[in-house]
């Protein structure tokens, strides 16, 4: 074989030995038919002042169902109905919207995409005495999982963790406690584990079970407040904790290790919700740092409203401003128009 011949050979191949396919996350993407759509709670439209404290929060009367290009723009109501919708979470194939409203009484609720069509006809999905909050599809858009709200048991509040079909059957209680509290749960992209948070050993932790409520498992090990998991398609969880002094985001591998801060912010600010976007490249999360609270002592004065920022935690950006306060983020895949 030639010197020059060598060469040119050499210079095909190396390209090639050195190309790594993109990553899986990026490619299932791409077989999606459809564009990235964020559903947010939001009180924009009501007449509210946008000092610290007088803000209408998205978990009163006034929160409504919004949703929204990735980018924040084109920002458009779909519920009208005096009631705070709040938590609502996108179905797999992008037809439908879960929610929740918010109350002692509040229960879950299916909507289309637009918002035009309730799709449990004039009542909820569920029924449950406890009420139901927080709801979240399972991979193959068959099962909810949620949340009850609190119930007082003598000197104890708890709150359960329930299962049920899309159709409104199959109601099952997966956690069945009565001391503790169990809530805000997340089903892996794999559909084999729902990650939950739960202060059954003193402060909240996060913690992973079966779906059929089995072997629970404890992920975070502090003595600060963990909650909020929400599961990246390749099996990372994201969730809020107050571990340094300030509610942070923070990632995790699925079994707990290769913990890390995505956020940083200072003084009296939180930041809450976070929320995957299906092509894993992006984490939408609600923060009050452009309109922090007033009282360090009572963060809820802040008004929250949604960012987005790589999943990495770089490029953290907001969506939405004043007026009002949104928050409660999701992300969904909606199909293109024909």
């Amino acid at each position: 074989m030639s010197a020059v011949f060598r060469r040119l050979l050499n210079a095909l191949l190396v390209p090639l030995l050195l190309w790594t396919a993109p990553a899986a996350t990026h490619l299932a993407a791409q077989d999606v038919p459809g564009h990235l759509m964020i559903v947010f709670s939001s009180t924009q439209h009501a007449d509210c002042p946008g000092e610290p404290g007088s803000a209408c929060e998205v978990v009163g009367p006034f929160g409504e169902l919004y949703v929204m290009n990735r980018n924040g723009h084109d920002q458009t109501r779909i519920t009208f109905d005096n009631v705070a919708d709040y938590r609502a979470r996108w179905s797999p194939d992008g037809t439908q919207i879960a929610f929740s409203t918010v109350g002692t009484s509040g229960q879950i609720f299916l909507i289309s995409a637009n918002g035009t069509q309730q799709l449990t006809g004039t009542g909820p999905l569920t029924e449950t005495g406890a009420g139901a909050v927080a709801p979240d599809w399972s991979p193959d858009g068959k099962r909810i999982v949620f949340q009850t709200n609190p119930v007082r048991n003598g000197a104890f509040t708890y709150r359960d963790v329930f299962v049920i079909n899309a159709d409104g059957t199959g109601l099952t209680n997966l956690t069945h406690n009565s001391t503790y509290q169990d809530g805000r749960p997340a089903w892996s992209p794999d559909g084999t584990r729902i990650a939950f948070q739960s202060n059954r050993d003193g402060n909240f932790e996060i913690y992973v079970m079966n779906p059929d409520g089995s072997n629970p498992v404890r992920l975070t090990f502090d003595d600060h407040s963990d909650g909020e998991p929400d599961w990246s398609p390749d099996g990372r969880i994201a969730f809020s904790s107050d571990r340094d002094g300030n509610l942070q985001i923070w990632v995790m591998n699925g079994d707990g290790t290769g913990l890390k801060k995505l956020t940083n912010t200072m003084g009296c600010t939180r930041n809450l919700d976070p929320a995957w976007s299906p092509d894993g490249r992006k984490i939408a999360f609600d923060s009050d740092r452009d309109f922090p609270s007033d009282d360090c002592h009572n963060l809820e004065r802040g008004i929250l409203q949604v960012f987005v920022m790589n999943a990495d935690g770089t490029d953290q950006v907001s969506l939405t401003s004043l007026p009002g306060e949104s928050a409660s983020a999701a992300w969904g895949w909606v199909k293109d128009s024909d």
